[in-house]
């Protein structure tokens, strides 16, 4: 019998799938993403470092993400292709807001399920703006935060990492870059004339972060500057690439849609263990005693006591993969009483989807599983003569009874 099964994690590694050669990105915005086009604006940067990029817009004046959520143009664009990605952008002052007096939350969940239905491997990102130059004078009075360009910033980031969180989703932190840009280089103006929309030198730091969020890559060797002086641009672009790329895990860079291979379940009993895991897309087991499968549930036999290596390789359907290397320490220990079970004990086909078991003093429990290792069985032995209901053709099983003793065979169910 297995006396002990120690399982320990050796190595996990896990990739991103490729993005297409075209990469798809959607913005659901307002004035902020339309100022000064950015879409365009990220498209020619993002052609500068070599990637092909598709961009569309729904950007209507003060929108909000409830307001897109039922806004036939902005379905229209969701429902029009399979997208990549697609960026959320609350209204400016309601994304600063605590969550509980907004409808942001909602509109999210309502525009995160319409992608959903479109394209279950779409990325969304929230697409997290900036305070206002000197705060928001409408909204001091009932949120003091709001008086300030840094209460509505730190409003802003506490709730675009949130809604990140709680979709994974990707967050597009464009506030804390701006944030840095004003901190450290307070002559470059990120600011229109109105305290409140991007100038060009903001709408071209906002597209350096999606740059840098989407592709997980730095910008700063982009040959793209927009209408900005060179060293301008290389400052934004060097910042931008610090911001999302020295913390990937705050802005939920490091979650590709859920995908991992780690078990979902595991069991184990007479020389076998059983691997589970619940993803609807493709499995590669192999194990270091020569056995493979490719099912979702999978069973380890093994013959002598060990240290094995099982290595897990799941394609989620959106083309994901994920590589666990797992190591199993299996102690077998075969005594006398083992080989006396086959004197005792018969297990043979019976009548049409029939396996028999005869002999069983006491209580045994007999598991049968198919050529791929898959458990089909768990019968509950207590009588000397049972007849176990199977599937047909060869079919594999272990017996054992109430002290331990084990057995085991095949046998060809007709």
């Amino acid at each position: 019998m297995i006396e002990r099964v120690l399982l320990s994690l050796v190595s996990i590694s896990l990739w991103a799938s490729l993005l297409s050669a075209q990469t798809t990105v959607l913005f659901l915005g307002n004035s902020y993403t339309a100022a000064n086009d950015l879409p365009n604006t990220f498209r020619q940067l993002a052609l500068s470092l070599g990637e092909e990029v598709t961009v569309s817009a729904s950007t209507p004046g003060g929108y909000t993400l409830e307001q897109h959520a039922t806004y036939a143009p902005s379905l229209s664009l969701i429902d029009a292709q399979p997208w990549d990605f697609v960026v959320m952008q609350e209204q400016s002052q309601l994304g600063a807001l605590p969550v509980d007096v907004t409808n942001t939350e909602l509109g999210a969940t309502q525009l995160l399920a319409e992608l959903e239905e479109n394209y279950e491997c779409t990325y969304p990102v929230f697409y997290m703006t900036w305070g206002r130059q000197n705060g928001d004078p409408d909204n001091c009075p009932a949120f003091p935060f709001m008086c300030t360009y840094d209460g509505m910033q730190q409003g802003l980031r506490n709730n675009y990492v949130a809604l990140a969180n709680w979709n994974d989703a990707y967050t597009a932190p464009v506030g804390v870059a701006w944030k840095q840009v004003r901190d450290t280089h307070p002559l470059i103006n990120l600011y229109a004339a109105d305290g409140s929309h991007p100038s060009v030198e903001g709408t071209y730091l906002a597209a350096c972060v999606f740059y840098c969020t989407i592709f997980q890559e730095s910008c700063v060797d982009a040959a793209f500057n927009s209408s900005l002086p060179p060293d301008t641009a290389a400052i934004l672009r060097s910042i931008a690439s610090a911001t999302v790329l020295d913390e990937p895990e705050t802005w939920n860079l490091d979650v590709p849609n859920g995908t991992d291979a780690f078990l979902d379940g595991f069991s184990s009993g007479p020389d076998y263990i059983t691997l589970i895991h619940n993803g609807q897309g493709t499995h590669l087991w192999t194990c270091s005693n020569g056995q493979s499968f490719t099912t979702a549930t999978v069973t380890f036999t093994f013959d002598t006591s060990g240290v094995y290596t099982v290595v897990h390789t799941y394609t989620d359907p959106c083309g994901n993969t994920a590589t666990a290397n797992l190591t199993f320490t299996i102690v077998v220990t075969v005594g006398v009483e083992e080989q006396d079970a086959g004197s005792r004990y018969q297990v043979r086909a019976g009548p049409p989807g029939i396996v028999e078991v005869h002999g069983v003093q006491g209580v045994a429990t007999l598991n049968l599983f198919d050529a791929q290792g898959r458990m089909l069985s768990n019968e509950r032995i207590n009588s000397s003569e049972a007849q176990v209901p199977c599937p047909t053709g060869l079919l594999f099983w272990t017996l054992t009874d109430e002290r331990g003793t084990r057995l085991r065979g095949k046998v060809l169910v007709h």
